[in-house]
């Protein structure tokens, strides 16, 4: 269905989390920005070794129905949070470290806080694997020079925002129609043929809006719709069956 300041220093204050939406939404991107932008800035400058660290936040609003055999089984509203963090750090070798974490809306008051504490705990294990890396390669002598530091390729660093192409906003579906419609679906694929013993169907439309971010200065905001649906299918003819499973969709809704 889809066509379409400054950063603050680092803070986990009140005063500061207060401004964040109390529910998820894709609008959390706009609050999150410039906390992202101070955490990572705050982390070049105060974590040692650190070579390069960047950071992923996902929102996603969507909504779901599934039907059974020509019955409806099941539907929803569906709002997700997601963070991601690598970094690349080291003194004697470079190393990668790896953050992600699944959030809620409990901690969107504390969300530059988990910030700072992904950020944090991916340099820590990005050290520790830098610092393994380096002992590992002095004890194995020639078989040793198999490891090499972690870089990445040079790349432009963009800061851009992509917005969403769609003609009806994910966010704007009736879910009865969506259910309505799932198990009319449905019912279709039991009248298809008598073979067919057994289906299941899903729909499923959503607002995706992501949002990554480094310490070379990349900022890049893209927004995308996504429709689909998928049939699963169990067919019988004597003492055969055969299932099938298949999924349709796209990222312009």
């Amino acid at each position: 269905m889809a066509t379409s300041r400054q950063a603050s220093p680092c803070s986990s204050s009140p005063s500061e989390s207060g401004r964040v939406p109390p529910r998820i939404t894709v609008e959390l991107i706009d609050h999150a920005k410039p906390a992202v932008e101070a955490c990572l800035g705050d982390a070049a400058r105060r974590l040692p070794g650190l070579r390069h660290a960047d950071l992923r936040v996902e929102v996603v609003e969507g909504k779901w129905a599934a039907a059974e055999n020509g019955a409806p089984k099941g539907a929803g509203d569906d709002e997700r949070l997601a963070l991601g963090v690598r970094v690349l750090a080291g003194e004697r070798m470079i190393a990668p470290g790896y953050v992600g974490l699944t959030l809620g809306a409990a901690d969107l008051a504390e969300l530059e806080h988990r910030l700072r504490d992904a950020l944090e705990t991916a340099h820590r294990r990005a050290t520790f694997n830098a610092e393994a890396k380096s002992d590992a390669r002095e004890k194995l002598g020639p078989l040793g020079d198999a490891l090499a530091d972690t870089r990445l390729a040079p790349v432009a660093i963009r800061r851009d925002t992509v917005a969403a192409v769609y003609r009806v906003d994910p966010r704007a579906v009736a879910l009865a129609e969506m259910v309505r419609y799932t198990a009319e679906v449905s019912r279709a694929v039991v009248a298809a043929d008598l073979a067919v013993k057994y289906n299941w169907v899903s729909t499923l439309t959503q607002l995706a809006r992501e949002l990554f971010a480094s310490t070379e200065g990349a900022l890049i905001d893209q927004t995308f719709a996504l429709t689909q649906g998928a049939c699963s299918v169990v067919a019988v003819a004597g003492a055969a069956s055969l299932d099938l499973h298949d999924v349709l969709g796209h990222q312009r809704g």
